[in-house]
């Protein structure tokens, strides 16, 4: 499958020059890690950075709201997510970044996805 996410770049006080950003892959990260997630792999500045959105937050959505969202919709939230993070500071390349319910819900209506 082939997600189109825009390559961006953003200036970051954490970084000493600014972050380029580009997408790498979209894949489902079950168990390995205790958390059941959807991995969003970036490359920072030639860097891997992911961004995994919570699956309980995702079942919560289709069962609560009847909301679906597409791998490409997720795609494009956990960008939106990692340009926030690089704006404020944070060095993306250090750690996991995790989308919980809340962070879900606020991108999703940003894009207009929810």
């Amino acid at each position: 499958m082939s997600y189109i996410v825009t390559p961006f770049e953003v200036s970051s006080q954490a970084l000493a020059e600014p972050a380029k950003v580009q997408f790498v892959h979209l894949l489902p990260g079950i168990a390995t890690r205790h958390s059941d997630t959807m991995d969003c792999i970036f490359r920072v500045n030639g860097k891997n950075s992911m961004v995994s959105i919570s699956c309980a937050a995702l079942t919560e959505l289709r069962q609560k709201d009847k909301k679906y969202l597409s791998d490409q919709q997720l795609a494009d939230i956990a960008a939106l997510y990692l340009r926030r993070t690089l704006e404020h500071g944070y060095d993306a390349t250090q750690a996991e970044l995790y989308i919980n319910n809340a962070h879900l819900r606020a991108l999703g209506k940003e894009l207009k996805y929810l």
